[in-house]
């Protein structure tokens, strides 16, 4: 009973995963009742008789399961309503490197697309005239770039609003009309290039932009620390901790606002996306005066997530964002982090991410196990540090160039070390179905027991996990 009470949106997130996992194997109908006997399933494991209203709360929890269950069918097997052709005035929201080429996502009044370039002509912000026939992704070809692991790229843009490539097209570059944060984010990347040496200008154009350096993320999936120069909960955390002693009086307005513009500024990814939705759960039980659990919290971001689009569950971004999140909120939930328990935070994210990790890249280094025993409280205080001493020289005060080239020898000590340790520690673990079966059983007991369910039930919901899984 405790996860109904504690987290009821823990038993709708179960059905919603096992019927998106097996969405390729089911009739569409059959979607929302393989998600409501799913529920069911989670909610018969976890009960208990002698607490007075459950009833009333399970019937809630099905009757929710079996909607959201409903609508995310629906939205799988609609097929976009996308135009013949495109012929209008539209803004960059989103450019990137994509093979041998560069993508551009474009916002029209006709729908976002996407357009090719062989070059990195196009900027975020940018107004643009676009023409083209369109293809949209719903069955479309993979595109060029693709990886040969099972990548799909109609996938990641549809979950990401975007329908419809635009091929062959033809597009002019428009004088400015305003700003929008588009503008902003890639004029914030200009003065940080202009105004910081390059390994503090490459970090926090990470942070506060969510643009990676191609030769520092390189060097970070060495380390097995990847994970921190991809916008996530992470750094809205990090933004939101540094904020809470700024702000006193009307604190949740206040850090409601400057919480999704850091996610706007930043592109809105899934893992800045998640804390956000966490965060603001949390900042309204704070207003009402009803804390919120965490487990809770990461099962309704994530439910919200996927009904925004169901595509976000096979991002492989989404997954790991997930499965970080709900590996912290088990620990918060039976009190673990007190004293020094706080270090086995991160090797358990790892552990617990392995099997989507390795599955998704190969491999993953062992040297990211020591490494990141210290890399978040590192970066935690560096990128602080960093990102004040950045916004006392964009607004030109004295000796703060000084200070900027303190926080790049900072940074550049901490690469010789993490490459002394990669060094020490060469290997590659890849991966296994046994290694990655123990780490999906091992994640799922550790939420069971978190909330005292009999290892009669644990046994019966870590199988079901591991079903989850390997089906997906």
């Amino acid at each position: 009973m405790i996860p109904l009470a504690r987290a009821p949106f823990l038993p709708v997130l179960a059905g919603l995963t096992m019927m998106l996992a097996l969405s390729s194997r089911a009739a569409p109908w059959v979607l929302p009742w393989i998600a409501l006997l799913t529920t069911a399933g989670v909610l018969l494991c976890s009960f208990s008789i002698d607490l007075k209203g459950q009833w009333r709360v399970a019937a809630l929890t099905l009757v929710l399961s079996f909607l959201f269950a409903s609508w995310l069918a629906f939205s799988l097997n609609r097929r976009p309503d996308v135009p013949a052709s495109v012929s209008a005035i539209g803004t960059v929201f989103q450019t990137r490197p994509w093979g041998r080429f560069y993508l551009a996502a474009v916002e029209t009044p006709q729908g976002s697309f996407i357009l090719r370039t062989p070059h990195e002509n196009l900027t975020d912000g940018d107004r643009v005239r676009v023409e083209g026939a369109l293809r949209p992704f719903d069955g479309a070809p993979h595109l060029p770039g693709d990886s040969p692991s099972g990548f799909h790229a109609g996938r990641y843009w549809l979950a990401r609003g975007v329908t419809a490539e635009i091929t062959s097209p033809r597009f002019e570059r428009l004088p400015d009309k305003g700003w929008n944060i588009h503008r902003w984010r890639h004029e914030l990347r200009r003065l940080l290039v202009i105004h910081t040496p390059r390994l503090t200008g490459a970090y926090l154009d990470a942070a506060w932009t969510g643009r990676r350096d191609a030769e520092l993320e390189n060097a970070h999936r060495v380390w097995g620390t990847s994970h921190l120069l991809a916008i996530s909960g992470f750094h809205v955390g990090v933004v939101m901790g540094a904020a809470s002693f700024v702000f006193r009086r009307g604190r949740a307005s206040w850090l409601t606002f400057l919480l999704w513009f850091y996610v706007l500024l930043t592109g809105a990814s899934v893992g800045a996306l998640r804390a956000a939705l966490m965060i603001q759960v949390a900042l309204l039980g704070e207003l009402f005066g009803r804390p919120a659990s965490a487990v809770n919290s990461v099962s309704l971001a994530a439910v919200l997530l996927l009904s925004l689009s169901p595509f976000w569950f096979w991002d492989v971004g989404w997954r790991l964002s997930i499965l970080g999140a709900f590996t912290i909120a088990v620990y918060l939930e039976r009190g673990s982090t007190r004293g020094l328990g706080w270090l086995c935070v991160s090797p358990l994210i790892g552990f617990v991410t392995f099997p989507q990790a390795a599955g998704t890249f190969g491999s993953v280094p062992a040297a990211g196990l020591p490494i990141n025993l210290v890399a978040p409280p590192f970066f935690g205080f560096a990128l602080s540090i960093a990102s004040g001493v950045a916004l006392l020289a964009l607004l030109g005060v004295p000796g703060a160039a000084l200070l900027l080239n303190a926080v790049e020898g900072v940074f550049l000590l901490w690469g010789v070390l993490a490459d002394a340790v990669a060094r020490l520690v060469p290997w590659q673990v890849e991966w296994n179905f046994y290694l990655a079966y123990v780490c999906v059983f091992f994640s799922a007991m550790s939420l069971c027991r978190a909330f005292f369910i009999p290892w009669v039930n644990t046994a019966a919901l870590t199988s079901l996990a591991a079903l989850v899984y390997f089906c997906a």
